[in-house]
C-alpha cells in the first residue's frame, strides 16, 4: 500500500499541466495592427506594419523573432497555443462551442493572423504576448485564450456582478443599467468551457493528458468607457470589481492580473483639456468633483482618466483588497502618429499599427509574470 501511495505522489507531482491565459477587452483587444500591407503605388511594406518593422534598423533587432529564417516564413510557436472566440464577424456574441470545430472559432499554434476575424493580415496584442511568455515555459505548454469584441465597455457590456450588487453612486440614470454585462457572463462561461476535461486535447491532440489551469487574466481595453462622463468616472471601481469577481468564479483569490494601460494619445498633456480643473489629482477626487468636470476638446482628458483609473487599480496602497498579483503596465510610450502608421483615420485602433500592438503585447507578458512571483 505505501509503494502504491508513493507512485500516486509521482503521479501528482509530474501532471502535466497546460496554463490558460486569458486575454479580454474591446477592438484592439481583437486586434487590428497590420502585418504586411503594401503602399499601392511603390509596393513597398506601410510603416507601422510588422514587416515594415523587421527591416527598419530601429526596430529590427525587437522584431527578428517573428520571422523564421528556415520555412522563410513568420514563425510558429508550437508551445503556445491560441483560441480565440472570434472567426467571422460576431461569432461568440452570445457564447462559443468549446471544444470548437472549424468555423466555431479558430485556434491552433501562436503566429500572425489571430487579429480581428482572424484576418490572415491583423493581429492583437497575443502575438506580444505569446513571444513575452515563451522564454518562461521551460518546455511547458500554455494557451492563449482570447475574449474580445469590438466596441464594448467596462461599465455596461463587462459589467461585474459586484457593480450591480453593491450601490454604485455612477450608476443612476440612464442610459445606465444595472444588471451584469452580457459579455462579462459570456467570457466567464466560455473560461468554464475551456477549463473542463477533454476541452483542449479535443482542438489539440497533442495536449492529451494535460490538466487545464487558469494561469491568468489580462486586460486591454478602455476606448468606450472615454466616451462617456459616468464610464470613465467609474472606471477604477468597475475594474477593481471585476479582478474581484473574476477570483471568486474562479476560486483563485492570488490569480494573476495584467492590464495594459489604454495608451490612446500618449503622454499627450490632455490634463490642459480639463474644464473646471480639479482640486486634487484624478484619483483622488470624489465621485462628483469626477462627474463634474469634463474636457474642453473631444474626450482628451478622459482618455487620460481612463489611464490613470487602471494605473490606480495596481497599487497595491490603494487597493491592499486586491491582495497584490495586479500588474498594470503603462503603453502610453508605445503611441505611434500617424504618419509612421498603416491607418491614417482610426486613432482609436492606434492608426493599425503593429508596433504598438507588439510592444503591449510584450508588456502585458512582463505584467503577467510579474503578477505570478
Amino acid at each position: 500500500m505505501r509503494l502504491l501511495i508513493f507512485f500516486l505522489s509521482l503521479l501528482v507531482c509530474y501532471a502535466q499541466v497546460v496554463k490558460i491565459y486569458v486575454i479580454a477587452g474591446q477592438s484592439n483587444a481583437e486586434g487590428h495592427a497590420e502585418v504586411a500591407s503594401k503602399n499601392k503605388t511603390t509596393g513597398a511594406y506601410l510603416n507601422g506594419t510588422l514587416a515594415y518593422q523587421l527591416s527598419d534598423p530601429r526596430t529590427a533587432a525587437l522584431f527578428s523573432p517573428l520571422w523564421d529564417k528556415a520555412t522563410n516564413n513568420w514563425t510558429v510557436l508550437s508551445d503556445v497555443k491560441i483560441w480565440y472566440n472570434e472567426i467571422g464577424s460576431q461569432t461568440g456574441v452570445n457564447g462559443s462551442t468549446i471544444p470548437s470545430g472549424p468555423g466555431d472559432a479558430a485556434f491552433g499554434d501562436l503566429t500572425i493572423g489571430y487579429g480581428a476575424l482572424c484576418d490572415s493580415n491583423l493581429i492583437g496584442p497575443e502575438l506580444g504576448f505569446g513571444f513575452g511568455m515563451k522564454p518562461s515555459l521551460n518546455g511547458d505548454k500554455i494557451l492563449v485564450m482570447k475574449t474580445a469584441w469590438g466596441g464594448k465597455d467596462l461599465a455596461q457590456d463587462y459589467r461585474p456582478p459586484s457593480s450591480v450588487s453593491n450601490f454604485d453612486v455612477f450608476c443612476q440614470e440612464a442610459p445606465c443599467v444595472n444588471q451584469i454585462g452580457h459579455f462579462y457572463s459570456v467570457m466567464v462561461d466560455d473560461i468554464h468551457k475551456m477549463l473542463a476535461p477533454n476541452a483542449i486535447s479535443t482542438m489539440f491532440p497533442e495536449l492529451q493528458g494535460y490538466t487545464p489551469s487558469l494561469g491568468g487574466f489580462s486586460w486591454f481595453q478602455g476606448w468606450n468607457d472615454g466616451c462617456d462622463l459616468n464610464m470613465t468616472a467609474a472606471y477604477e471601481w468597475n475594474l477593481v470589481n471585476l479582478i474581484k469577481d473574476l477570483r471568486t468564479e474562479f476560486k483563485s483569490p492570488e490569480l494573476p492580473i495584467s492590464i495594459a494601460v489604454a495608451g490612446f494619445d500618449g503622454f499627450n498633456g490632455a490634463e490642459n483639456t480639463r474644464h473646471p480643473p480639479l482640486p486634487v489629482p484624478w484619483i483622488d477626487a470624489t465621485p462628483a468633483e469626477k462627474i463634474g468636470t469634463d474636457c474642453t476638446i473631444d474626450h482628451g482628458c478622459r482618455r487620460l482618466d481612463i489611464a490613470l483609473s487602471q494605473l490606480a487599480v495596481g497599487n497595491a496602497t490603494r487597493h491592499p483588497e486586491l491582495n497584490g498579483h495586479v500588474s498594470v503596465m503603462e503603453t502610453r510610450g508605445f503611441w505611434r502618429d500617424p504618419q509612421f502608421s498603416p491607418n491614417k483615420g482610426e486613432g482609436y485602433h492606434y492608426w493599425h499599427n503593429a508596433e504598438t500592438a507588439y510592444l503591449v503585447g510584450l508588456a502585458l507578458a512582463e505584467g503577467m509574470l510579474n503578477a505570478m512571483k
